[in-house]
């Protein structure tokens, strides 16, 4: 008989312990059959766990061979045997029991016993025991293993539902039943800020269950403390093993447990909490029971921790929320016991105390009692009060830090411990309150159950003693304010009618009206200090009369009010007809005035007068009248100071007003006279401001405010707008020179530019100074060509010097041939004809090349500064003819009409030469070499004119007025130099002359050189 042809599906996984009996019972029913037994028994036990038997048979089995077949299975055996017996309930007679144990792994797993009246060892074969041993315990296997992952995905769906934590605990107590044998099975969480664990659940199946559920253990000294600690199951098959700690062993063995498994509830915190099992039977727990329940723990920690966080954000939430309103709450009104009665009333809505006290410093700071209370039964407490730094509430005022007691009747720091037993305190939390740092009270809040506060209400409780701190001194500043209102309404009125007009005597009037209607006198007076006597003078009163008045003088340390100037403080009366300090006590006695109060009025370390408020009656002004008073008398020193500063600032301010005007006129004057364009640009380079110059050098519009760049053309206007930003980049000073051709003439500019430091009141600016350096440019080229025409004119004359000696030596020459030739043998050779006329050419031409070179040296020979009588006419030839030999003029014409009487004139020759050259030159160009010069000399008037005429082109009406002008000129760039026709004016100038220009455009021009006789 095989296995599989008994039982072909015994293999697969069963669903529950019941379908394991069934599918037991349906396999024996089919031994029974297959063996020709009449009934048969069939026990399995499971590891850790009690032993399933099943009975059958093949009819119904009587009810005491049911009984005695279970009984018999659960029997020991060895090995398989055979036995004849008559078992109750058999009715064949004897009959044959055949019972073998079933194996698995080594181990005994059950028991098999088949009954018959025939049977023998060959209806099972010899494996089939073993077989169905290792066949039972992995079907047992198989559902186990179902069975925890039926469990797990039950305790993985609690994780995300929204069931309370109390379900989650049962359902994880009955999972674990299903797989685990044990007696009692808890839960605990760790608090680690008190250094002990709680145990939240507890469940006992067959124990008395003698810990009650949500009791609290200390951790030290614990199985509990070595799992946090180790941070992994800890297993104890016998609590009464030495390693078990002493406390652990007590508490088990108190409760009858001898085996336990401690399992930890782990998070990304750590070890926060356990699972413990416990079993009466020492080795109950093995190394797969404590597999499983720390397989079923993972899902068990992870609700928990979840709904932990969930609480934890839930009750932040809240207590924000009543924060926040409890806040707004204290703050809505400002009367002192309304904002107390809320303020105790709170505390218990944000932490759940069972009640609270307000306790607030004394004055003196040396006690503190309630002023306010909630949730209390006996007076004792409501009125409690105990010096600062005894007791809890004490100490916590004397060190301005929280006090949390997690029970009082064991705390040596309750001072009244009778007062709190009448009110079942047993945990209790002070926290100082605090106005500016200060501590003003202290908040108490309790309750009855030990341990009930934690840090997190603590932290709470503090930042709620911050608003409420603000709270009562809101309250305390809206009680002050309440008595002041009057005070500060009239101090209101002194100083806006400080402020409201500088008509010092309606002023005072304002402030004395005022003291008397806020410190309820009969009458006010004020004296100034007299500067000639050094008295103080009563110049207003309320009630006195004029006449009375003036009479009233005092000095420093005279009567109450000289003693309130000299101590600089109020000083009083309660009885001006009993004071022998009084200074009028018949004045007094006449007014009726009986009470007095003086009070000085002080700027800075003078006074200057005094204010006084009379009564009728004896009195005595109280410290906040003095000061109130004195807060006046000080507003009356500030109006009178006020008066004086006003008619001193007055005159200073005119004369300053008109010293200003002189320095503005000044400096305008000086900007407009000054030879330099001056330009102040804004950052946008507009102009700002520019002087007459400077409009006049640019040709800008004044007033108009135009681009500073814009002023200088298109060629010319990026340089100059980089250059002046570089100024506001850079702030330094630079300077620069440009040319810009401005109205059809070039000129050149220097630029200096000089940035203007920003102030708070004016944006950044930069003043540009424009110099017209044209005239100073073009001299200096003047004195480099003049340097080059130097250069060169010594060197014409060396050469010429040069050439006179060659030209002597060929004139001599042909005079020599030519004489020779007037000798006998030669006159009449024909051949010779021709050589006399050539001969007195050549020395001709060589005696005019020395004439040519004669001229050029004294041309460029130094005229120096000696004047002597010369004759014009013979300077005009020389002129001409050095001109005639220019090939640039070769073309030209020279006609002379020369007076012959003209008288020799004292000159310096060489000065008028170079006029006649620079005269006929500039003639001579404007014809462009071709035309006709005529020069003419005349005596006319007792002065000598030599005119120079020419058939030009004429000079034009609009430069006519400019040509004498420095390096005005009309030619090309690089051929001329505009000093030609200046120099000339100057030399005539010198002279004692003038030079006359008449020009007609198209015809010519004429000028005339006139000279005094």
């Amino acid at each position: 008989m095989t296995l599989e042809g008994v039982f072909p599906d015994l293999l697969a996984p069963l669903p529950s312990i019941a379908a394991v009996e069934a599918e037991l019972a349906r396999t024996l029913r089919r031994l029974v059959a297959h063996a020709r037994a009449v009934a048969g028994a069939l026990g399995f036990t499971p590891p850790g766990d009690a032993p399933v038997v099943v009975t059958a048979g093949r009819g119904r089995l009587p009810a005491e061979l049911d009984a005695w077949l279970q009984a018999s299975v659960r029997t020991p055996v060895g090995r398989l045997a055979l036995a004849r017996v008559t078992p109750p309930g058999w009715t064949r007679g004897r009959a044959v029991a055949l019972k073998t144990p079933l194996v698995a792994s080594g181990r005994r797993v059950g028991a098999l016993l088949l009954l018959g009246p025939l049977l023998t060892r060959g209806v099972l074969a010899a494996d089939v025991p073993r077989a169905l041993g290792e066949a039972l315990d992995r079907v047992w296997r198989l559902h186990r293993r179902a069975l925890r992952t039926a469990v797990l995905d039950e305790l993985t769906r609690l994780l995300v539902s929204t069931d309370a934590l109390d379900d989650v605990f049962h359902a994880f107590a009955e999972a674990v039943a299903k797989l685990v044998a044990f007696d009692s099975i808890a839960v605990s969480l760790v608090d680690v800020e008190r250094d002990e664990f709680e145990i939240v659940d507890v469940v006992a199946r067959s124990v008395p269950l003698r810990v009650p559920r949500d009791d609290r253990m200390p951790l030290a000294g614990t199985l509990f403390a070595e799992l946090v600690a180790r941070g992994a199951p800890l297993r104890v098959d016998d609590v009464r093993e030495g390693r078990v700690p002493e406390v652990s062993r007590r508490v088990f063995a108190e409760r009858g447990y001898r085996a336990v498994a401690l399992v930890p509830l782990l998070s990304a915190r750590g070890v926060f909490g356990a699972v413990t099992l416990a079993s009466a039977r020492a080795g109950a727990f093995d190394d797969e029971d404590v597999e499983i329940v720390g397989e079923l723990g993972r899902p068990l920690a992870s609700a928990i921790e979840l709904r932990r966080l969930l609480a934890e954000g839930h009750r932040r939430q809240d207590e924000l929320a009543a924060l926040y309103a409890t806040s707004q709450l204290i703050s809505a009104r400002l009367e002192m016991p309304w904002v107390l009665d809320r303020i105790s009333q709170a505390v218990s809505e944000l932490i759940g105390s069972s009640g609270c006290g307000i306790g607030l410093l004394d004055p003196e700071g040396a006690h503190i009692g309630h002023v306010a209370a909630h949730g209390v039964g006996s007076e004792a407490w409501r009125t409690l009060s105990i010096p600062v730094g005894e007791g809890i509430m004490g100490r916590a005022a004397q060190s301005g830090t929280a006090i949390r007691i997690d029970d009082v009747r064991t705390d040596p720091r309750s001072a009244r411990r009778d007062v709190d037993e009448r009110e079942g305190i047993r945990s209790m939390l002070c926290v100082p309150l605090k106005d500016a740092g200060e501590v003003i009270g202290v908040i108490s809040a309790f309750a009855t159950r030990p341990g009930a506060f934690t840090a997190h209400h603590q932290r709470v409780l503090e930042a709620f003693g911050e608003q409420a701190g603000i709270a009562i001194h809101n309250a305390r500043l809206f009680e002050e304010s309440v008595r002041r209102a009057r005070e500060t309404r009239a101090l209101l009125e002194a100083g806006r009618a400080v402020t409201a007009s500088l008509e010092v005597d309606r002023t005072i009037r304002v402030i004395l009206e005022e003291a008397r209607g806020v410190l309820g006198v009969d009458s006010c007076g004020l004296a100034t200090l007299e500067p000639g006597t050094g008295e103080f003078v009563t110049v207003a009163s309320l009630d006195l009369p004029p006449a009375m008045v003036k009479d009233i003088r005092i000095r420093v340390g005279e009567g109450i009010g000289g003693l309130a100037v000299r101590e600089r403080r109020p000083v009083q009366s309660r009885d001006l007809y009993n004071d022998p300090r009084a200074r009028y006590p018949e004045l007094a006695r006449a007014t009726g005035f009986r009470s007095m109060l003086a009070a000085p009025l002080r700027v800075g370390d003078r006074v200057i007068g005094l204010i006084s408020v009379f009564r009728r009656d004896v009195h005595a002004f109280s410290d906040s009248d003095e000061e109130l008073l004195l807060a006046l008398a000080d507003q009356a020193a500030i109006a009178l100071e006020h008066a004086r500063l006003y008619a001193e600032l007055e005159s200073m301010v005119a004369e300053r007003t008109r010293e200003l005007d002189a320095q503005k006129r000044f400096v305008e004057v000086v900007l407009e006279t000054l030879p330099l364009g001056v330009f102040v640009l804004d950052a946008e380079l507009g102009v700002v401001r520019a002087n007459r110059e400077g409009v006049r050098v640019l040709g800008c519009e004044p007033g108009a405010r135009a681009s500073f760049a814009a002023l200088f053309g298109p060629g010319t206007a990026g340089t100059v707008e980089a250059f002046v930003r570089d100024a506001f980049a850079t702030r330094r000073d630079a300077a620069l020179e440009v040319e810009v051709a401005l109205a059809g003439e070039t000129k050149i500019f220097r630029l200096t530019r000089a940035p203007v430091e920003p102030t708070e009141a004016s944006a950044p600016h930069a003043v540009v100074l424009v110099e017209d350096v044209t005239r100073a440019k073009r001299l200096e080229r003047q004195m480099l060509l003049t340097e080059r025409l130097t250069t060169a004119g010594r060197l014409a004359a060396g050469v010429a010097h040069e050439l006179n000696n060659p030209l002597a030596t060929i004139a001599g020459c042909a005079e020599s041939l030519r004489e020779r030739l007037t000798e006998r043998e030669l006159t009449n050779t024909s051949e010779l004809t021709d050589f006399p006329h050539y001969l007195g050419l050549i020395e001709e031409e060589a005696f005019r090349c020395k004439e040519i070179t004669g001229t050029l040296l004294q041309f460029v020979r130094d005229p120096g500064s000696q004047r002597a009588p010369t004759d014009l006419n013979a300077l005009v030839l020389r002129t001409t003819e050095l001109l005639s030999h220019q090939s640039r003029f070769a073309e030209g014409r020279f006609a002379t009409e020369l007076d012959p009487a003209l008288p020799p004139l004292a000159v310096n020759e060489g000065q008028l030469r170079q006029v006649f050259i620079a005269l006929a030159s500039n003639a001579l160009e404007a014809m462009e070499g071709r035309g006709r010069l005529t020069v003419r000399s005349r005596l006319h008037r007792g002065e000598v004119e030599v005119e120079f005429e020419d058939e030009g082109p004429g000079v034009p009406d609009e430069i006519l007025s400019r040509i004498f002008d420095p390096f005005f000129t009309t030619k090309p760039p690089g051929q001329g130099t505009g000093l030609g026709l200046a120099i000339a004016q100057g030399i005539v100038t010198d002279h004692g002359g003038r030079i006359e220009v008449t020009s007609r455009p198209g015809k010519g021009s004429l000028f005339r050189v006139v000279l005094p006789a």
